[in-house]
């Protein structure tokens, strides 16, 4: 097998103009207009609006390259394509080859009839969607809440290219993934390793399909090198022109999902003598999904190595609007933060992209396990066209064979929300019953057929039949939206049972460090158009307002109003995480949407476009750490309760302690804490009345500790009264610095209680250790940060923020507050989610 690039410098042109700008391939149209001074950032300012545009023309993409005449001796050569964006005519030498109309697929052309020893040349066309679309809506109507929107599932193109009420409309064309000729007498294709486990060792059964000519005369095998790097052959048969093998790993080392234990990775080389490899990197592990009958209706709940986990994690979306500029480094910032946050499971949401291969190798080396979507999102699909429906299959057919060997799989779900949806299309019509009909019966036959080992899922929401109501908190899993969507309260989360919660959240706005990306404006308000066009949820500004005034004050400032947002969104991500965890066996998950955001914008995002951790992502890794303090909170008692997700009992003891916001001891226990494996338990209920001994609650702070033979396995500090009641002294901090490198330590102390205490510094981008975390009076905190190169350690601590939650100004009185959350759920259509929620839902 020899392969030839075609990835690289290539030359665009615009419908049929005669300027020919310098384009790049993987790319876009949008990122070669933008270098080459066609086109402005469409992310800055109002720049979005103009850019739009862009992605009503056709596009063309050419390039030279030489062959030699060795290349072109093999009796094969194809053109490979994978995620050609979208419309595409392709031809070689001024010859038609083929066309694409699936970005989700990798294509697949018979090029060695058009090419020629020395100078060749490719044309790639791209049609301008739109058009496409809109004809065959016109033709056939597919139905969904907004006509224009369901047009586009007409089209195999990533559904958020059209906008999402979080990102921007600006489809792009161009290329996402490899492009190449391969020459060859044989090939490998198919590969399937199917793992049988067995009591102190694991058969592994590995099949390759093998294509091209000669294929009995090859001697085949497979090689399989261990975590520590010891390697073995085994001769393989030949059969049909498949490769077959057996591997017994003796003593395997398991793979786990993060907190359970280690991710230890074997390589796999499958081998067609000389002709061709293929190697893939697998984890030793089962993975089940049980949905068995139980006493509330029925389990959902993962199960990793016959142990039943919590699905702990977030929605992960598109980390561009123009993907191809991610690198893999940026991918390795989000898995590591993943797993830092103590996240075991990320679910890729179906309206986005089957990811790329360095995207799951990640999840496999950090412990993440993967819901993934198959793409289909919010509408409904022409399911009942042929021709539409293989050209789906092929591309189920190309993902599923491409992903089914890693480890961090676990789940293959059909669909995003278009269960939901159903409840626009007539029962028993073409639309109903052939989307229907894919989903619970088409779908699961091919997985089954190309997978066979991992879990499938009709869609998310589901509650795995049609028997049932999409949502039904007895079985399935479920997006619940009244809190955000029907401005509810966040204490609403009580009264959603839910055995899994693949969707729920709760928007914030980005860091000032991620706005100054998209505008320069002084003295920002929530509502000027700037920050209005970067805010996708229609009404979405003010139900962040709505929120926050049930929590805080209005603030002053506009960067207090940042802040304030980000910890009303932990908060409540915080509550409901809980809230289920503390019901473990009945409540299984709980993914919050979402992790990550395609562009600056306000957004349900914990991570915002510039990479800037908001307060739900730092505070995740205390929230969701596998052996935790939990309290539920109300009016007139604290409940403590300890979480422990481990699968062994846990025995400690929990200690409190009532303190003044001075320091002052109130009162104080301890007492004994044992909870069973994957389970938690109320460990004590300790009333207001007999904990205050006279002190006010809006004057104490309770400090909890949990340790196990005099070590300190988790700390939290709680008020007694939501934070806007509580008489937070206004905290002097004092702090000392350290250097090691480019590390910064900073040691922060205070005399009194200083409440979430928030530093930044400009031009410091890399996530702190820790951040909008409590102080407690006379108690040091030391943080760490990595400083960006040539910035001295002295340097940045001049310019170093420090804020807490006392620090925050109010704008207006209690009544304009009061006045102003009122009138908020008035605005646009706030009012209407808001019936809906609480009528119909």
């Amino acid at each position: 097998m020899q392969r030839y690039s075609l990835c690289g410098d290539w030359m665009l042109r615009q419908d049929s103009s005669k300027e020919l700008l310098k384009g790049h391939l993987p790319g876009s149209t949008y990122l070669d207009l933008m270098v080459n001074g066609k086109l402005e950032d469409p992310f800055w300012g109002m720049n979005e609006e103009r850019s739009k545009e862009v992605a009503h023309h056709d596009y063309e993409y050419s390039r030279e390259f030489e062959l030699t005449g060795e290349f072109l001796q093999a009796p094969h050569i194809e053109l490979v394509a994978s995620g050609l964006d979208t419309l595409a005519t392709l031809l070689m030498n001024g010859q038609l080859i083929g066309e694409a109309d699936n970005i989700n697929r990798t294509w697949r052309f018979d090029v060695k009839p058009y090419l020629k020893e020395g100078l060749n040349s490719i044309q790639i066309l791209l049609k301008n969607p739109f058009p496409y679309v809109e004809a065959k809506q016109a033709q056939k109507p597919l139905q969904g809440m907004d006509k224009k929107a369901a047009a586009n599932g007409h089209l195999r193109k990533t559904p958020c290219h059209f906008g999402w009420d979080w990102g921007p409309s600006l489809p792009p064309a161009g290329l996402i993934g490899d492009l190449r000729l391969e020459s060859y007498e044989v090939r490998i294709d198919q590969v399937h390793i199917l793992q049988h486990h067995e009591e102190g060792k694991v058969r592994l059964e590995v099949t390759a399909s093998l294509m091209g000519d000669t294929v009995d005369a090859l001697a085949a095998s497979c090689r399989i090198t261990t975590p520590e790097g010891n390697s073995d052959t085994y001769p393989a048969e030949l059969q049909a022109g498949k490769i077959y093998c057996n591997i017994t790993v003796q003593d395997p080392k398991l793979w786990w999902c993060n907190g359970l234990g280690e991710q230890p990775l074997y390589t796999l080389e499958i081998l067609a003598g000389e002709q061709d490899s293929c190697t893939k990197t697998i984890g030793l592990r089962t993975i089940q999904l049980n949905t068995s009958p139980d006493e509330w209706g029925n389990q959902f709940r993962f199960e990793v190595n016959g142990v039943a986990i919590f699905a702990k994690g977030a929605n992960w979306i598109p980390t561009d609007s123009f993907v191809t500029r991610t690198s893999y480094e940026t991918l390795e910032f989000y898995i590591s933060s993943a797993k830092r946050a103590n996240m075991n499971m990320l679910r890729v949401w179906g309206g986005g992209y089957y990811e790329s291969d360095a995207f799951y190798e990640l999840c496999d080396r950090y412990g993440i396990l993967v819901w993934q979507d198959f793409v289909f999102a919010c509408n409904s699909y022409p399911f009942y066209d042929a021709k539409f429906l293989e050209n789906v299959h092929q591309e189920v057919i190309d993902n599923v064979s491409r992903l089914r060997h890693h480890a961090s799989l676990a789940l293959w779900s059909g669909n995003n929300e278009n269960e939901l949806f159903r409840t626009f299309w007539k029962k028993g019509s073409e639309i109903y019953e052939s989307n229907m009909n894919f989903y619970h019966k088409i779908l699961p036959k091919w997985v089954t057929e190309l997978d066979g080992v991992t879990p499938y899922w009709p869609g998310s929401p589901s509650s795995g039949s049609l028997e049932y109501k999409t949502h039904d908190m007895n079985r399935g899993d479920t997006h619940l939206w009244q809190i955000w969507h029907g401005m509810l309260p966040i204490e609403a989360f009580r009264r959603y049972p839910t055995r899994f919660c693949s969707e729920f959240g709760m928007e914030s706005m980005p860091s000032m460090h991620t706005i100054r990306s998209f505008t320069d404006q002084m003295d920002l308000k929530l509502f000027d158009p700037v920050m209005q066009l970067h805010q996708k949820s229609v009404g979405g500004n003010e139900k962040m307002l709505f929120y926050l005034l049930a929590k805080y004050r209005n603030p002053k400032h506009f960067e207090d109003f940042i802040y304030l947002s980000q910890l009303v969104q932990s908060d409540t991500i915080r509550f409901a995480s809980e809230r289920w965890r503390r019901g473990m066996g009945r409540h299984n998950g709980a993914l919050y949407w979402q992790f990550n955001d395609c562009w600056p914008v306000a957004s349900w995002a914990s991570i915002d476009y510039g990479k800037q951790y908001k307060a739900l992502q730092y505070h995740a890794r205390h929230f969701n750490k596998l052996l935790c303090i939990s309290n539920d909170y109300y009016d007139d008692r604290v409940d403590l309760y300890i979480i422990n997700e481990y699968p062994t009992e846990f025995k400690g003891e929990l200690r409190w302690r009532l303190l003044t916001f001075d320091g002052t001891l109130v009162s104080e226990g301890t007492v004994l804490a044992a909870v069973g494996q994957s389970s938690a338990r109320n460990i004590v209920t300790l009333p207001f009345s007999d904990i205050l001994k006279g002190h006010r609650k809006e004057k104490v702070l309770l400090q909890t500790e949990l340790t196990q033979q005099g070590s300190s396995l988790d700390e939290k500090t709680y008020l007694l009264v939501p934070d806007r009641k509580a008489a937070l002294p206004k905290p002097q901090l004092s702090f000392d610095y350290k250097a090691m490198g480019q590390i910064l330590r900073i040691t922060v102390s205070s005399k009194v209680y200083a409440r979430y205490v928030y530093l930044e510094r400009e031009g410091i981008t890399d996530p702190w250790s820790d951040n909008f975390f409590d102080l407690l009076p006379g108690r040091e905190k030391t943080v760490e940060v990595k400083l960006p190169a040539g910035m001295a350690a002295e340097d940045a601590v001049k310019g170093l923020k420090f804020k807490s939650l006392a620090d925050v100004e109010p704008k207006n009185s209690l009544l304009m507050d009061r006045w102003l959350r009122f009138s908020m759920r008035f605005k646009k259509i706030n009012l209407l989610t808001w019936i809906i929620f609480k009528i119909l839902l």
